[in-house]
């Protein structure tokens, strides 16, 4: 565990979603992983959370189903049992994940569906606080809903504009239980690109809503994730510590979401094997006197504890001294 108590470490339990690791066979589709853990779900929660113990992270952040927030609340019966769960393994809650679209895009097309992601966020909230986390890491909306189709399109003002009013929206449902928003940067998103995310985080309210910068989802869209942090690190509590090798057009992802999900693993690596400059990375959070999460995620990794104890390393080895 890292005794750099000014970044704190964690992972996202997505990182243990590879089926092997499981010793589940490879072709089980999505739909039936998320049927299996939620039939037995406390042993899968157990599982997950030893392995952040033994990888040497201290925070966890829940992930889309079956490693969601509600799941591991039906495995343990009540946030309190889990609570004690994972304090008896010396673990935090850093974060608890959920897919924006459906919240932002909805109420975007039908006013009447705001109260009800409001109160979606709401329950999140209340259930998170319970556990003593504080964000809600939320998803981006896809750029081709707002282009017609095409990933690598321009967004338009007044697109950005009602986007990012319904996010305001969302952060103050979130915010009387002490829970923030922080928007993920999905490549090919709204919030991937300097330029939009600028325009958003102007558009919306600091005490409520900040940003969860995925340097590998950046780069991964060809962006600048070492940019983007030097200009908005005051509105960055957490982020995810992924690399990647390099650009992927968005427009070369084809069928089904986890077929495309799929193509996009294949670019992505562990902390300090791909171009990420993680050395400047580290420079600019010394120079902003940064303090927060570091979550070291590694989606379906098929050795998650090894994969995430080799970034915890690298950062130890080469990260650390540069901010204590």
């Amino acid at each position: 565990m890292s005794t750099n108590r000014r970044i704190r470490l964690g992972t996202d339990l997505i990182t243990f979603f590879d089926l092997s690791y499981w010793g589940i066979a490879k072709e089980t589709s999505y739909e039936e992983w998320v049927r299996i853990v939620e039939a037995d779900p406390h042993r899968y929660f157990d599982g997950m959370f030893d392995g952040c113990v033994e990888a040497g992270v201290e925070g966890i952040e829940f992930a889309p189903p079956p490693g969601g927030l509600t799941t591991a609340l039906a495995a343990y019966g009540s946030a309190a049992r889990l609570g004690t769960a994972l304090r008896s393994r010396n673990l935090t809650v850093s974060s608890s994940f959920t897919f924006g679209a459906p919240l932002i895009l909805g109420a975007l097309e039908d006013e009447g569906h705001r109260a009800t992601a409001d109160d979606d966020i709401r329950r999140h909230a209340d259930s998170l606080a319970e556990l003593g986390g504080g964000l809600i890491v939320m998803g981006a909306v896809p750029r081709a809903s707002l282009t017609g189709g095409d990933p690598n399109g321009i967004v338009g003002r007044s697109d950005l504009a009602r986007v990012a009013e319904q996010i305001d929206m969302l952060g103050a449902a979130a915010a009387p239980a002490g829970v923030r928003l922080a928007l993920h940067t999905d490549a090919y998103s709204v919030c991937s690109r300097l330029e939009d995310v600028t325009e958003i985080l102007a558009q919306t309210s600091s005490d409520t809503v900040s940003l969860c910068l995925d340097a590998g989802h950046v780069t991964l869209d060809g962006g600048d994730a070492v940019e983007m942090l030097r200009v908005h690190v005051d509105r960055v509590p957490i982020m995810h510590w992924k690399d990647c090798i390099g650009p992927l057009d968005g427009a070369k992802l084809t069928g089904p979401i986890m077929e495309r999900h799929a193509e996009m693993l294949t670019y992505f690596r562990v902390l300090g094997n791909g171009v990420v400059d993680w050395l400047e990375w580290q420079r600019v959070l010394k120079d902003a006197n940064w303090s927060g999460w570091a979550i070291a995620e590694i989606d379906m990794s098929p050795d998650p504890v090894g994969e995430i104890r080799s970034g915890v390393d690298f950062f130890e080895r080469k990260l650390a001294p540069i901010h204590q």
